[in-house]
């Protein structure tokens, strides 16, 4: 009995230590983190202060973080921005453009590159390695090299000055191909299996097996086909010529050009374009870690 004990005593005092040890660690690891984390958000921390503050303000040396007098009156003034040729403001129209498209783009993704990964990942069909290869063989080509195709492409197609050059292009992209079939391949077949002794399809089990199983990998993917979409600055500005067609990002160089030296103003149209991406990716942002290390992007 007295052995028990002492040996009680000894576990119990080697697990206080090492409980002290876990907790002085973690605070140390934790507080570097949030440490690295305040250092690379700063930029957009000071451009979000910077939006209520005056030109004189901006331009003062030293810097100072916070405005004297908050000026809200500056994402006012944004939001009503207008254009000789267009009725009323452009800002709302320009954000509706992005984000409508994002949203396009994004669903068309999902569904065409679900169903390409999927057909990769489990069907058997002649030519199927050949074609996968070729697909992701072209994410080697940079998009630029396409653009003057493409421009006389969709212009004999009457395209110009339509949103249809930025949706058709984007309906499948090889990346998203990639991601899924690699996700597809790690869901064990013998749920399929089951499925189809049940008297299950092949789009029946793609549908309910194989797309809810995969959905931190959907996730992932939705989340970059929509900051691709709305970042995209090269594509709008050659297809798009009429101002109210415009999406935020080439709208913003007209932006520029009507407060070049109003740094406030441009400072708050940035933001405009900055924090619907941030607070998406804030609040999905669990998914990429998921997507990770279920797929075969995380080394399987």
């Amino acid at each position: 009995m007295a052995t028990t004990a002492n040996q009680t005593r000894v576990a119990a005092t080697g697990t206080q230590g090492r409980s002290a040890g876990f907790y002085l660690s973690a605070v140390i690891r934790y507080g570097l983190l949030t440490l690295i984390a305040l250092i690379a958000f700063m930029p957009f921390v000071l451009s979000f202060l910077g939006t209520f503050k005056s030109n004189i303000e901006l331009t003062s040396f030293p810097p100072q973080v916070l405005p004297d007098q908050w000026n809200w009156e500056n994402w006012v003034r944004v939001w009503n921005f207008s254009l000789p040729s267009v009725d009323g403001a452009v800002m709302p129209r320009w954000i509706w453009n992005s984000t409508w498209l994002a949203l396009v783009n994004v669903a068309t993704q999902l569904f065409f590159c679900s169903l390409a990964g999927y057909a990769f990942a489990r069907m058997r069909f002649p030519g199927r390695d050949a074609i996968y290869a070729f697909i992701i063989a072209t994410m080697a080509i940079p998009g630029v090299i396409t653009l003057i195709p493409g421009f006389v492409f969709f212009a004999r197609l009457g395209w110009i000055n339509t949103y249809w050059p930025l949706i058709v292009p984007n309906l499948v992209t090889p990346f998203g191909i990639l991601m899924l079939t690699q996700f597809f391949k790690s869901i064990p077949k013998e749920l399929e299996e089951a499925a189809y002794i049940d008297g299950l399809s092949r789009f029946g089990s793609y549908l309910r097996i194989a797309l809810p199983l995969s959905r931190p990998a959907l996730i992932t993917l939705a989340i970059l086909a929509f900051q691709a979409s709305w970042n995209n600055f090269t594509a709008p500005l050659l297809f798009l010529q009429r101002p109210e067609m415009m999406t935020l990002t080439v709208g913003m160089n007209f932006f520029r050009t009507q407060f070049s030296n109003d740094f406030s103003a441009i400072l708050v149209g940035a933001m405009f374009n900055a924090i619907p991406v941030l607070i998406l990716f804030f609040i999905l942002n669990r998914y990429f870690l998921e997507s990770a290390s279920y797929s075969g992007l995380a080394g399987q």
